[in-house]
């Protein structure tokens, strides 16, 4: 009887041993490094970046709004991608936050939807010739 057991007992084994390599690989690839800490507010690492690509054929006029109050972050110029720092202390509390764009002589203006951003936050705005077609992005 304990012949016949044998190999029984050796394919449990075997299939224990097979069990625990695969928890253990398992384990490993679910685990991760922590999230880097977020950028002490009010140092330079927390500071919004809004980078602007303008693919228009004439100057535009970026401007940021906070519940209402528009700071102007400066001019980009034609087929160009400049950048604009703003200090997270300018927006931290602010409960509505969006780009606007206003090309240099004409009436057209793109707002963009509500910014959900954090300190450090990456911002890229992109302005279209068409520009109901500009889009931004928070990263």
């Amino acid at each position: 009887m304990s012949v016949g057991r044998l190999p029984l007992v050796r394919r449990r084994s075997a299939a224990l041993r097979i069990a625990a390599v695969l928890l253990a690989v398992a384990l490993a690839a679910c685990s991760k490094n922590p999230p880097p800490d977020e950028p002490e507010p009010g140092s330079p690492d927390a500071d919004i970046v809004v980078i602007v690509e303008n693919r228009r054929s004439d100057d535009a006029l970026v401007e940021i709004v906070r519940d209402g109050q528009r700071q102007r972050l400066g001019l980009i110029t034609a087929q160009n991608t400049s950048s604009f720092v703003v200090p997270w202390a300018r927006l931290v509390n602010a409960s509505r936050v969006v780009l606007t764009v206003h090309p240099i002589g004409t009436n057209e203006r793109y707002v963009s939807d509500n910014l959900v951003m954090r300190p450090g936050s990456e911002v890229s705005l992109t302005v279209n010739q068409i520009l109901r077609q500009s889009y931004v992005s928070v990263y």
